[in-house]
């Protein structure tokens, strides 16, 4: 046994009163009248027992085989208040509980996995929308879907590249988890999509800006966080498929999955294909090399005993993505891009390929009043660029990346805890060979930090508060002697050497009332400058422009204050949320309106540069109503706006449009064979964006509409057939998003036109009756 290994184990020893044994609980739900409730779902958060209150035995619950120590408590009952409550399984063996009555529910109740709190609860500002919610009116990817969630927008070139825009941030400013492990795909790119997928998805956390410090540093603009399907309850087996046809690419994705449980062990799996022709716009054209397609699988492994819990994860994804509105000409034709027939799903360039392996290793040990928690991971992405021949790749990049983030959190008391955490990484970046240009050079990237983290709650108030202290060092290299220089002519080759040292805060608050929640949160973050920000000089094709770096760049420091007011009444919800944020040092990509003629032709000259200063302000404001006289129906709209100018008070470039998302559902839920569960229509509003920089182009606003119902086939036993059918984009509009790369190109090319979709799952269950506590 290493020596650290030993250190391990005796604090192990040390922080617990108890030696680590099985337990047992018991207790009673009731309503507000002390009448025993059924169909309560109670879950254990730490170990994922789960116990569902069964019909001949109303108000009952049991958990045996708990860990030794404080737990977490979570009920939840259709129209009752969901809660949480911690639980010392070393003093309480039998508890009564209560759940209060709720007349309406209108938001989707979840544990988050920042704070382990009801959303409600959380002290930082976290959004969160399941999948089936994403997706609901029939986003075609990932990117298109998170559009729902109040305040992000998307970046995208075609369909197939997507990157997320919170409040105006992206690239490098927005940090991504999957399950506690962070995502790198080199985002610094324009042309550089996201690397997870909707596959065994569960829902997706956005926490907006830097007020966490958990994450660690650059997500200035905030963290998605892409959470996958639970395991099953022990004793539970599934089968799981599903299938979608869209006209407008004629696009079809299929999806299979496999989950099991037993005792100990339990294991989800699952594997999909993705596939798409170049997409139709409005006139009935085509967008030539729009096509795409991707495929992916993930495996998830569970063992847990007692106090401690082990998740084994993967996620392999292997992308062709072709990269439409891609020119040479300073002065494209806006004809060069567009066909007047469909084409085919055979590749052509150019194009990406892109090779991504994601593994996530958790562990967990519960003992007494401490919980800790390990997190280690490795994640491999490979893409290459294919320009002008299929052999030899314009661009051959691999970043490799090993993560670890330790914590231990210890309770004080039920309102009183501390969480105290480690995290880095080490990251590779290489050019392999053979490739036909550096963007950035071989470089090393090492993060270090150490935070901690108080909470306490005190009557209706919960206050968090806590340190962070970060270090980054960043290395390149030279190329290798003798290398062709027409290779590394697009970067700075002589090599950096730089150390980053930062101390961030955050302090915030929450109030919960019966009829209200305010909370009050105020961070700070940083940033290090990106290889590409530093060192690029010359042409980069997959945004069509030449880019010079600066390497006297130095870090940005963000503060944000963000405040958060929500109504919450038995029919109807308000929530206005402002925010206002300051970057110093702000890093920017200046266009200098200046042409530079290369071999390969002639582009716009752009420069990476600093303000001393940027403020980004803004925010949402948002309601939803459930009318008592017609109860199946339900009124959503949400407002976002993000204004973005530097010190002098001139505009930030790129910031997202205003946006009004408005969505009404009609719930059926018939008993006939072929049954309708809801019918939804969503209407999307994007203001005018004039506020721009210089040589930034206006957008003229547009409106969207989308379409969908949503159904089941009953009477199936153990199986659920669901479908789903309906149209984006119904009315054919003819958009193009201020945000689009593609809008600059000649006249601009325009999204995608009507889609009209159909989806069916099927979903086969089987399993022991009644969950008597065993998961």
């Amino acid at each position: 046994m290493t020596n650290l290994k030993k250190i391990f184990f005796v604090l192990l020893i040390l922080l617990s009163n108890d030696q680590i044994s099985a337990q047992s609980l018991k207790g009673t739900v009731t309503n507000r009248d002390s009448e025993p409730l059924i169909g309560v779902n109670i879950l254990i958060v730490e170990t994922g027992k789960r116990y569902i209150i069964a019909k001949n035995n109303p108000g009952f619950f049991e958990f045996q085989q708990l860990p030794t120590g404080k737990i977490t408590l979570y009920l939840e009952k259709d129209n009752y208040e969901s809660r949480t409550l911690i639980i010392d399984t070393r003093v309480s063996d039998y508890i009564t509980i209560q759940l209060e009555e709720k007349h309406s529910v209108f938001e989707e109740v979840v544990i988050t996995s920042a704070e382990g709190k009801l959303q409600r609860e959380n002290v930082n500002p976290v959004s969160y929308r399941s999948r089936s919610n994403l997706f609901e009116t029939g986003a075609t990817t990932l990117g298109e879907a998170l559009m729902n969630i109040p305040g992000v927008q998307q970046n995208t070139i075609g369909i197939g590249i997507s990157r997320p825009v919170i409040r105006g941030l992206t690239g490098m400013r927005v940090v991504t988890y999957w399950d506690g492990l962070r995502i790198e795909n080199q985002q610094w790119g324009e042309d550089h999509g996201m690397a997870t997928s909707e596959l065994g998805l569960k829902g997706v956390e956005v926490v907006k800006g830097p007020s966490t410090l958990i994450y660690g540093a650059d997500a200035l603009g905030g963290v998605i966080h892409y959470r996958d399907e639970e395991y099953l309850q022990s004793g539970q087996n599934a089968v799981q498929f599903a299938s979608r046809y869209e006209t407008n690419t004629q696009g079809v994705r299929n999806e299979l999955g496999f989950k099991t449980a037993g005792e100990q062990w339990r294991l989800n799996a699952f594997v999909n294909y993705m596939g798409h022709t170049d997409y139709q716009l409005a006139d009935g054209n085509f967008v030539g090399n729009s096509r795409f397609w991707t495929s992916n699988g993930k495996v998830a492994l569970g063992y847990k005993n007692r106090g401690y819990l082990l998740n084994a994860r993967y996620h392999g994804a292997i992308s062709r993505i072709g990269i439409p509105g891609h020119t040479h000409d300073l002065d494209p034709d806006f004809s060069q891009f567009i066909r007047d027939r469909r084409g085919l799903r055979s590749p052509v360039l150019p194009a990406q390929h892109i090779f991504n392996n994601f593994l996530n290793v958790e562990q967990k040990w519960i003992t007494g009043a401490s919980h800790f928690n390990l997190h280690t991971g490795y994640t491999y992405n490979h893409l290459r660029e294919f320009d002008h021949d299929r052999f030899t790749p314009f661009t051959n990049l691999v970043l490799q990346n090993a993560t670890y983030n330790a914590s231990w959190q210890y309770f004080i008391s039920e309102k009183v805890n501390i969480k105290t955490g480690g995290q880095g990484m080490f990251q590779w970046n290489r050019n392999l060979k053979p490739t036909e240009s550096y963007l950035i050079p071989d470089a090393n990237t090492i993060d270090n930090g150490i935070y901690s983290l108080l909470s306490f709650e005190k009557d209706k108030w919960r206050v968090m508060g806590g340190s962070r202290i970060d270090t980054r060092v960043i290395r390149s290299f030279a190329p290798d002697s003798g290398i062709d220089s027409s290779i590394i002519q697009n970067i700075d080759s002589n090599p950096i050497f730089r150390n980053y040292l930062t101390w961030n805060n955050s302090l915030g608050a929450v109030r919960n009332d019966k009829h209200s929640t305010l909370r009050a949160n105020f961070s700070s973050g940083f940033r290090a400058p990106h290889l590409a920000e530093l060192l690029a000089n010359g042409v980069h094709h997959g945004s069509l422009r030449f880019e010079r770096g600066d390497r006297t760049l130095v870090e940005e420091q963000a503060f944000q204050f963000d405040l958060a007011l929500e109504l919450h009444f038995d029919h109807f919800e308000f929530i206005i949320n402002p925010y206002v944020s300051m970057i110093n040092n702000f890093i920017y990509l200046s266009n200098t309106d200046s042409i530079v003629a290369s071999p390969a032709g002639n582009f716009k000259y752009f420069e990476f540069t600093q303000v001393d200063r940027a403020f980004l302000y803004g925010g949402e404001v948002g309601f939803h109503y459930h009318p008592h006289s017609l109860h199946r129906l339900h009124l959503e709209s949400t407002f976002s706006l993000t204004i973005g100018q530097d010190q002098n008070g001139n505009p930030l470039n790129l910031m997202p449009q205003p946006d009004l998302n408005s969505r009404v559902r009609f719930d059926i839920n018939n008993n006939n064979r072929l049954s309708i569960k809801h019918l939804t229509l969503e209407h999307q509003f994007f203001a005018r964006q004039n506020r721009v920089t210089p040589f930034e182009a206006p957008t003229d606003a547009f409106h969207i509409v989308h379409f969908a119902i949503h159904g089941k086939w009953n009477n199936l036993g153990k199986s659920n057939l669901n479908w789903a059918l309906g149209a984006r984009n119904l009315m054919n509009t003819n958009f193009i998003a201020h945000l689009s790369p593609l809008k600059n190109l000649g006249d601009g090319i325009p999204q995608a036109g009507r889609n009209f979709f159909i989806e069916i799952s099927y979903d086969l269950d089987w399993k022991k009756k009644a969950t008597q506590g065993k998961s």
